[in-house]
């Protein structure tokens, strides 16, 4: 599934403000694990995204999707339905 750039962009910006990192140093790529995102942080997200987007938001998503990347495609599918 090919992901409007845009949303990448956005969730990468999230990210970045989520583990206070300059945003040239993410990847959409890198493995939240690897930006040091933990089960807290996760929770944390998943609220701040939950009320950016509109959607519900479980933290286990954060961790499940693995990257911004793969965080940009289940919002997109949860804000279109598909």
């Amino acid at each position: 599934m090919s992901v409007n750039a845009a949303l990448v962009d956005e969730i990468v910006e999230q990210t970045s403000r989520l583990i206070s990192l300059d945003v040239s140093r993410i990847d959409p790529d890198d493995t939240f694990a690897e930006l040091g995102v933990d089960a807290t942080l996760a929770v944390e997200f998943a609220h701040v995204l939950g009320k950016r987007y509109g959607i519900t938001v479980e933290p286990a998503v954060i961790l499940e999707r693995a990257t911004p990347s793969g965080l940009a495609e289940f919002v997109d599918q949860a804000r279109t339905g598909k």
